[in-house]
């Protein structure tokens, strides 16, 4: 359940990290490009970047050596937009997962002080860590909406199959997790996701059977907790 621990872990240290800078607001020692990097050994460091760029992003990873993930924090005014727009946007990445996380805070132009809540923005690509998958090609995947699919209880299958059980076990955490992350916004609408798996040239191991358990026990105890408005169904083709 590595992959979809990292992303727990990840959206908790993006909250983290909000609260770290709500605080510095409140006691008048804010500061923009704020980082907040965690080692390999689970040691949380707070560094100040040069610029909220890709190069000191980098710089900074590479003098403090291995790092298990980090968030880095910028302050935004749209100045173009009506009503203007001021917020502190955290972009969040993990050695295990190829998407970053992007959430931002709203906060009042002049005092900085918070309004509402942190949100979810989007998921971008990790440019920052090597991830390393499976040493095989994605599984083939294809979405199609089911007859149960309604606005307000969208029901989404997808067809996921692949020749490789640890290729095809890495793609379907990977898949909830981009799925889950993708519908938070929509917190108003029951989302439910059903996978339709198949192992290529054969049945599936009975190894593999246990994992989807594991993965099916793991989400009821941590991950529908933190995504309350999204559930998953697995249907394993045998």
């Amino acid at each position: 359940m590595d992959y979809l621990k990292a992303a727990l872990d990840l959206k908790e240290l993006i909250k983290h990290t909000n609260q770290t800078v709500l605080a510095n607001i409140a006691n008048g020692q804010f500061e923009p490009n704020l980082m907040l990097l965690r080692s390999n050994f689970g040691q949380e460091i707070t560094t100040k970047l040069a610029a909220f760029t890709n190069a000191n992003v980098l710089s900074t990873l590479s003098s403090y050596g291995d790092s298990e993930a980090f968030v880095m924090t910028d302050l935004v005014r749209q100045d173009k937009k009506e009503p203007r727009m001021t917020y502190v946007l955290y972009k969040g990445y993990h050695s295990l997962l190829e998407k970053g996380q992007v959430y931002f805070h709203l906060v009042d132009d002049t005092t900085l002080h918070p309004i509402g809540d942190l949100q979810y923005s989007n998921l971008e690509g990790n440019i920052f860590y090597k991830v390393v998958a499976p040493n095989f090609e994605e599984s083939s995947c294809n979405a199609i909406e089911t007859d149960a699919n309604t606005a307000k209880h969208p029901s989404i299958v997808f067809l996921i199959g692949h020749l490789n059980e640890e290729r095809l076990f890495y793609d379907i955490q990977r898949l909830v997790v981009e799925s889950a992350n993708n519908v938070q916004k929509h917190k108003n609408r029951e989302f439910e996701f059903i996978f339709s798996i198949s192992v290529f040239g054969g049945l599936p191991s009975a190894s593999f059977k246990a994992k989807l358990s594991e993965l099916e026990e793991f989400m009821a105890q941590f991950f529908y907790p933190v995504f309350p408005n999204c559930q998953f169904k697995f249907d394993l083709g045998e």
